[in-house]
């Protein structure tokens, strides 16, 4: 396989992109190459172009660490929500954008996409494309942006993003909570939900996925942090109290300041050498149980070591093995169970392991990839199996 190249500018992608189009030769970003092709790596691509306060927004190039980003940003009195927790520090923009990651301050702010205003795109052909802009009305007609920006797409490779800001909070408040049992835990977030109770993020994490970070688990693990001004943060945090005590709850640790989670779950959001993320499923809160505990069963009758955590408030889960490779029947059994309980898959498994697009979009998606990529230059090994 050919050492990774290393674009220092965009014009030296586009004439990257130029030649492999006219040789036919593959080129792969975010994805491991094959052995005919062209591996390129972005991170040499790591300037903040500009931080413009006045009109909150931040222009980027994909090679720069969210929490680089972060750092500078926070000098400035200002942060880009999706990466102001830890959890992506590691990951670059590119990334971030490519592998579709959450924003998991949702529940109080809104998705990820909403925070991404405009785009600069080079095509597989070498031609750039512009999209969107500083302000909301700089869009009009289809939303470009977020088309050129959705997961694992690959129309063409972005080489500038403009991201929306917004002003640091006046405090921050985190707390991690252990429960006995999952009924607890949905019993605890449903009466969140219902008293108004709405933390900048709630994350969930399984017995499972606490012994594959090597800890002896209590229970169930719930980390929540409460953003904004200290007198809004001081009473949600009390009632948030207030209702884990009603359900059984023990305060593992608390912190303020910066109210960010114990260092150690920083990898969460990242396959390591302890486990791979394989996928995330979408389930309404009110059908999550009777999913969590099918995939119990399915894990123990398949002699799997995998477990859950996410976004449990909002039905947004992830699964962990402890492999390196995911027994394709196990993730087909897990799938089912989804849907049996009226989720669906966000698809990222059947893109990991070659199968490309699955989904009710995914003859749109193929259609729209070879619009821009009639020769199959970008990430090709994406497009096996896909009629």
């Amino acid at each position: 396989m050919n050492q990774p190249m290393y674009p220092q500018s965009v014009e030296e992608l586009q004439h990257l992109l130029r030649t492999a189009s006219d040789t036919e030769n593959p080129v792969y970003v975010y994805r491991q190459a094959l052995e005919t092709g062209i591996s390129v790596d972005l991170t040499k691509l790591d300037e903040i172009v500009e931080i413009d306060a006045a009109n909150l927004v931040a222009t980027v190039r994909p090679g720069v660490k969210l929490g680089v980003l972060a750092g500078s940003l926070a000098q400035q009195g200002l942060r880009f929500l999706p990466a102001d927790t830890p959890f992506y520090h590691g990951k670059t923009v590119g990334q971030f954008f490519y592998e579709g990651c959450a924003n998991l301050a949702s529940l109080k702010y809104g998705s990820a996409k909403h925070f991404l205003m405009g785009s600069e795109v080079v095509l597989p052909t070498g031609e750039l494309l512009k999209t969107g802009g500083k302000t909301v009305k700089n869009v009009t007609g289809y939303d470009f942006t977020r088309f050129f920006n959705a997961p694992y797409t690959d129309y063409g490779i972005t080489v500038k993003f403009l991201l929306k800001l917004l002003p640091l909070p006046e405090i921050r408040k985190g707390v991690a909570l252990t429960f006995a049992g999952l009924n607890e835990v949905l019993a605890f977030v449903k009466d969140l939900k219902e008293c108004r109770v709405v933390p900048a993020y709630l994350l969930w994490v399984d017995s499972q996925v606490q012994e594959l970070f090597g800890d002896k688990p209590a229970g169930h693990l719930l980390m929540l942090a409460f953003d904004g001004l200290q007198e809004e943060v001081a009473e949600q945090y009390q009632n948030a109290d207030t209702l884990s005590k009603k359900h059984g709850g023990k305060v593992l640790e608390s912190y303020e300041g910066s109210g960010q989670t114990p260092i150690k779950w920083t990898d969460l959001y990242q396959s390591t050498d302890k486990y791979i993320l394989t996928d995330e499923y979408k389930l309404a809160f009110t059908r999550q149980e009777e999913f969590i505990k099918a995939f119990y069963q399915i894990s123990k009758d398949s002699g799997v070591k995998a477990g859950l955590f996410g976004q449990i408030a909002e039905g947004k889960l992830n699964i962990a093995c402890a492999t390196a490779q995911p027994d394709n029947r196990f993730m087909e059994a897990v799938g089912a169970a989804v849907e049996q309980a009226g989720g669906v898959l966000a698809g990222k498994y059947d893109r990991l392991a070659g199968k490309g697009q699955s989904g009710i979009l995914a003859e749109l998606e193929q259609r729209a990839k070879l619009s821009f990529d009639p020769k199959q230059i970008l990430n090709r090994q994406l497009q096996q199996g896909v009629n």
